[in-house]
């Protein structure tokens, strides 16, 4: 009698269900066992000519790379997420596949940066760009966008300024603040673009910088008014570094006045009235409390 599949530990449709037990205790939250159901899979993974096996030790390194992020060993998490990204041979004129590519290089890279190590992410987000930086497909152009934003981060981190500044006003230039996305990534971009020049010493630039991104206030969804609200209470912080206290506290005034009723940013806005309430009791004005009207 010929052996069943699952009398094979290497047979490929054992190993498919193997990684679909990782699946299940991933999602039951039993993160350490399936980290260990994932690094047994993965020896077993030998003839990767199959595409069920090819499919299988994806799914295993995929999973590992998340669960060890779940777990913040980040460093490790980078490695699986990018053993995963050179597991199987992504086609990327297919929108799904080039996706799944575009997130395990994403997850790579910010947790090469959570881990510290920027020059690992750097070059992460430059794969990124370099393999998808074209992409049409809406789900995989977000990736993208969130990996420039990350890459000009990461530029920072690193004391590349002007790379930094220059990533910065490229994303100014091509992000579309009508969409509710976009325009949480450009809100970002503004505040990144600021850091720029503060670094460079360039303060006043930086104030209007920070300026800039009040008009996405306006936008309805509350990732773009969280950027908004707290590149404000940025913005408030170099004018009393500029010796401005003055118009920092008219900024901080008319800020939380906009935001005070916005759930998404209540913990911005509860910040700035705690910096609104100090710079008032420095300028011997804290009888006239944290106002709530006024105009920058």
């Amino acid at each position: 009698m010929a052996p069943r599949p699952d009398d094979l530990p290497n047979h490929p449709q054992t190993l498919r269900a193997a990684a679909d037990d990782i699946l299940e205790l991933h999602e039951l939250g039993r993160l350490d066992e399936a980290l260990d159901a994932c690094d047994a899979l993965l020896t077993r993974t030998v003839d990767l000519d199959d595409p069920v096996v090819r499919e299988s030790a994806f799914t295993a390194w995929f999973e590992r790379g998340a669960l060890l992020a779940e777990l913040g060993e980040f460093e490790a998490a980078a490695a699986a997420h990018v053993a995963a990204s050179g597991t199987l041979p992504f086609d990327l004129a297919d929108p799904d596949q080039a996706h799944e590519l575009a997130l395990l290089l994403l997850n790579a890279g910010t947790s090469a940066d959570a881990a510290g190590d920027t020059a690992s992410a750097l070059a992460t987000y430059d794969r990124l760009l370099d393999q998808l930086g074209g992409a049409t497909d809406p789900v995989t152009a977000e990736l993208v966008i969130r990996g420039r934003v990350n890459r000009t981060v990461t530029l920072l981190g690193l004391d590349r300024v002007d790379e930094a500044l220059a990533g910065a006003d490229a994303l100014i230039a091509d992000l579309d603040s009508t969409d509710p996305f976009q325009a949480e990534q450009l809100g970002m971009a503004h505040r990144i673009r600021a850091a720029a020049l503060r670094a460079g010493g360039r303060l006043d630039e930086a104030v209007v910088a920070l300026a800039e991104a009040e008009t996405l206030a306006a936008v309805a969804e509350g990732g773009a008014r969280f950027q908004a609200a707290a590149a404000q209470g940025e913005r408030a912080e170099l004018l009393v570094e500029l010796g401005r206290a003055d118009e920092a506290i008219a900024v901080l005034e008319v800020t939380v006045a906009r935001f005070a009723d916005d759930p998404d940013v209540a913990a911005v806005v509860s910040d700035l009235r705690e910096v609104e309430a100090e710079l008032l009791d420095a300028a011997g004005r804290s009888d006239q409390g944290p106002a709530s009207s006024g105009s920058a």
